[in-house]
């Protein structure tokens, strides 16, 4: 049944069931850009409790750590608002498959540049004078 949609959801729309692979493939996916929520929000969490204990104590980092702030919330603010563009443009499931697959790559470089950010709010912002 397509739900109104015009899209099977047991076979994106191109006549075959998909197989077991995608499907687990479809569940690992989507559970690894839920996760990107708890990345982004921890990122938050740590960043601005970093800034504000660093800044507190009027050390260098303090700007820096501001930046990255800054920069990384609006890459998110960005990749999601393209996202929305791109699926909204798409026809057929092959360029839904393709663009879901960019998306991934690019989210998940995303995703890691935050998780490098978070360590340097623990790891590295603490040391510098």
């Amino acid at each position: 049944m397509c739900y109104g949609t015009g899209q099977c959801r047991y076979c994106d729309g191109t006549g075959l069931p998909k197989s077991a692979l995608d499907r687990y493939r479809d569940i690992l996916l989507s559970f690894w850009w839920i996760s990107w929520f708890g990345i982004i929000a921890s990122f938050l969490l740590v960043g601005v409790w970093e800034h504000w204990y660093i800044s507190s104590q009027r050390r260098g980092a303090s700007r820096f750590s501001l930046t990255l702030l800054i920069v990384t919330s609006l890459l998110w603010v960005l990749f999601y608002a393209v996202e929305e563009k791109a699926r909204a443009t798409v026809d057929g499931a092959k360029d839904k498959q393709v663009v879901v697959e960019l998306l991934t790559i690019i989210g998940t470089v995303l995703a890691i540049f935050t998780l490098l950010g978070i360590f340097f709010f623990i790891y590295i912002a603490p040391r510098i004078q």
